[in-house]
């Protein structure tokens, strides 16, 4: 099963990722957290792994590609720039979809396909096609993590990814932008995602264990009750 967690970058989604994994291995359950551990390495190998996917799935699934392509381009990018890394992060999302098994094990997400379209959304002039959405998989579980704007700036200016994200570029005046696009894909009943759960990040560790507690015992739930 798949669970993906969405939130602004900085909020710390790939942090509870790791707590999240760690709680589900120590209950018995196998996870894995591919977007964590590709999104986290050095430039190049980022790259080079990112590309694998995108690649797959385009030899994999051509014509979901081509619509997937045309779907972000009758967005209207603000630049080619956007345009092309939007498609970029929205296909290798798709390729994570293809290439790791589901069955047997949780697969963790801390950027998925709602974050990805979310990212579309972020540049864009109009947003992506209900059609397009309705037609895309869907994880059985999202995690919303929240902070507050001022933590999500604090951390955002203590990183050094060289990622060249559009929201850190400018945080102060994208954040509000990228809350909105999270918020319309979140709320949009064409992604006919099963269950939202919310957890707020904000420095106090007891409250947040216990939000995590909480969603490894419903994804434990779940997990059981699929196999």
């Amino acid at each position: 099963m798949i669970i993906e967690l969405i939130g602004l970058p900085g909020c710390g989604k790939s942090h509870i990722s790791v707590l999240l994994a760690e709680r589900l291995r120590n209950a018995g359950i196998p996870a894995s957290e591919p977007s964590r551990r590709i999104g986290h390495s050095r430039t190049l190998p980022r790259l080079a792994a990112k590309s694998a996917c995108a690649l797959i799935f385009l030899v994999l699934h051509p014509i979901r590609t081509i619509r997937t392509a045309f779907a972000v381009a009758r967005t209207r990018q603000t630049s080619l720039k956007n345009l092309v890394k939007s498609l970029f992060n929205l296909l290798f999302v798709r390729g994570l979809f293809v290439l790791f098994p589901q069955k047997n094990r949780v697969v963790l997400l801390d950027q998925g396909l709602v974050q990805g379209c979310a990212s579309v959304h972020f540049s864009a002039c109009r947003p992506l096609a209900q059609g397009f959405l309705a037609s895309l998989p869907v994880p059985e579980l999202v995690l919303h993590i929240r902070a507050d704007q001022e933590t999500v700036i604090r951390r955002l200016g203590k990183r050094v990814t060289g990622a060249g994200s559009r929201v850190e570029e400018n945080p102060a005046e994208q954040l509000s932008r990228y809350a909105e696009s999270l918020e319309s894909l979140s709320d949009r009943p064409s992604l006919k995602v099963a269950e939202i759960i919310e957890i707020c990040n904000t420095g106090d560790g007891k409250n947040l264990d216990e939000k995590l507690d909480a969603a490894v015992e419903k994804i434990v739930q779940m997990y059981q009750s699929s196999r």
